[in-house]
């Protein structure tokens, strides 16, 4: 009863450590007696950074001027070190020492994930002045080192109180007269923009949950 009613903390971490990471967005939503060490755990395991390697400052406006890292070892909890339930508390994973964080090493049979990976979001159409990586996070690991539930399911990460959504996918995957209606769907392209086109990221997002060897995509 104590955990349903306790506060949620909105965590939304921006990664400074290089060009192409600046400007992308990790979320957490976090109990608010989540301990300052275990939101490192979290952190890392989120970004595929290994846990350790990197530091995080305050990026909110009322703590910029504050350049000290939060304490990676202390136990106390997010609540008591200045996080506020309710409101979008914003942190910068900066470098450690001066030195770029370490990126975790996937297992050597997730070997096929960078291509699964790529097809997520939609692919430039001929012509455009874009490519594939203007759509792909190259520094979302998600759950890209933990592989596959036993069970063969798997999930979605949560982007932040999208569980409702994620519920109604999973159900929507889960039947199979839906499922295979929108898998026999063609897209016409020259009608549809793709990035628009929900029933095409739909199919593409039904793809990955039935081939993914990852844990959530």
């Amino acid at each position: 009863e104590s955990a349903a009613e306790e506060p949620r903390v909105l965590c939304i971490i921006q990664d400074t450590t290089n060009s192409k990471t600046v400007n992308e967005r990790v979320t957490l939503n976090l109990p608010a007696s989540t301990p300052l060490r275990q939101l490192f755990e979290d952190v890392a395991s989120k970004v595929g950074y290994v846990n350790g390697s990197f530091d995080l400052l305050w990026g909110n406006a009322d703590n910029g001027t504050d350049t000290t890292p939060i304490d990676q070892n202390s136990d106390k909890t997010i609540l008591d070190a200045g996080f506020e339930p309710g409101k979008k508390n914003f942190l910068h994973l900066t470098d450690k020492n001066g030195e770029q964080p370490h990126v975790m090493q996937e297992e050597s049979g997730t070997a096929d994930d960078g291509a699964q990976e790529r097809f997520i979001g939609p692919l430039p159409r001929e012509g455009s002045i874009g490519c594939t990586n203007d759509y792909v996070s190259q520094s979302y690991s998600y759950s890209s080192v933990l592989s596959k539930s036993e069970t063969g399911y798997v999930g979605l990460v949560n982007q932040a109180m999208t569980c409702y959504l994620n519920s109604l996918l999973q159900t929507l995957f889960m039947t199979p007269e839906f499922r295979n209606a929108l898998y026999k769907w063609e897209f016409e392209e020259s009608e549809e923009d793709p990035e628009r086109s929900i029933p095409y990221q739909l199919q593409r997002l039904f793809v990955l949950l039935q081939t993914s060897k990852k844990r959530a995509i």
